[in-house]
């Protein structure tokens, strides 16, 4: 007799339980936080000019194995609109690591707020390699030098 009342007690807190929405689960597989924001900032010049610039944040995942990045670029005197290259794992005999992104500017928004004066562009991104060791920002502007001799000139950041 006690069983049976045990076993109705139990089926009606069930249902309460199922009525009310709330659920019993087992629990999910505990995902890694992320780390504190790093900054990321470039300045590109060439031929004596301030070309294009960067600015912005890398964040990795305590897993190891994941970044997400959001970085803000804009034109200064760069003949064309400068473009941002990410990638990851470069080493002393591999420079340019394996590329995941080239960004390229586009749109209209413009800055008036020194040192984005013109074209400015926000990108953001999330990548998950396995054996991550660093992630590597290249922001790339050109103008021409000597008159006609059109230069793309280059500047780098890297994080880990």
């Amino acid at each position: 007799m006690r069983t049976n009342l045990l076993r109705r007690a139990l089926v009606a807190l069930a249902a309460v339980l199922a009525m009310s929405g709330v659920a019993v689960m087992a629990p999910s597989a505990a995902q890694a936080a992320w780390d504190g924001q790093h900054s990321v900032t470039i300045q590109v010049t060439g031929a004596g000019q301030n070309l294009g610039y960067a600015d912005g944040w890398i964040q990795f995942n305590g897993d190891g194995e994941t970044f997400r990045y959001s970085v803000t670029v804009c034109r200064q005197s760069s003949y064309t609109p400068p473009h941002l290259t990410v990638s990851y794992n470069t080493s002393s005999w591999d420079l340019d690591g394996t590329p995941v992104t080239t960004h390229y500017m586009s749109g209209s928004q413009t800055s008036d707020d020194g040192p984005c004066y013109g074209l400015t562009t926000t990108f953001t991104g999330q990548y998950s390699r396995q054996g991550l060791n660093n992630v590597y920002f290249v922001l790339s502007g050109n103008t021409f030098v000597n008159g006609n001799n059109f230069t793309v000139f280059t500047q780098d950041r890297l994080t880990w």
